[in-house]
């Protein structure tokens, strides 16, 4: 019988999206590679890079990953309404008062 192989985490669409979402919902740092080229205007041929310059980008969390994130994780906890109490409360009025 041949057994089906598990994909590891990372290759694993679901996995991959929730970590996505995670990532997202928590902010992170991303560095970004600027380069600047010097080009030829005739031709529009690069001749050299001129600058290469590391620069690392904060990417502030989400709020509506979190809130999604939050929600679906512990749905009791962080849902929207809050349940109406099943027993309503009943008051005796006084008939005098029934008429005003």
């Amino acid at each position: 019988m041949k057994q089906k192989k598990q994909q590891p985490a990372a290759e694993n669409p679901e996995d991959k999206v929730e970590e996505a979402l995670l990532k997202r919902a928590l902010g992170f740092s991303q560095q970004e590679i600027h380069v600047e080229d010097v080009i030829d205007k005739n031709t529009g041929e690069i001749l050299e890079t001129a600058k290469r310059r590391s620069v690392i980008k904060e990417v502030l969390p989400d709020v509506r990953a979190l809130l999604f994130w939050l929600k679906n994780r512990k749905p009791q906890r962080w849902k929207d309404r809050c349940d109406a109490p099943d027993e309503q409360e009943n008051y005796d009025f006084d008939p005098d008062e029934k008429n005003l």
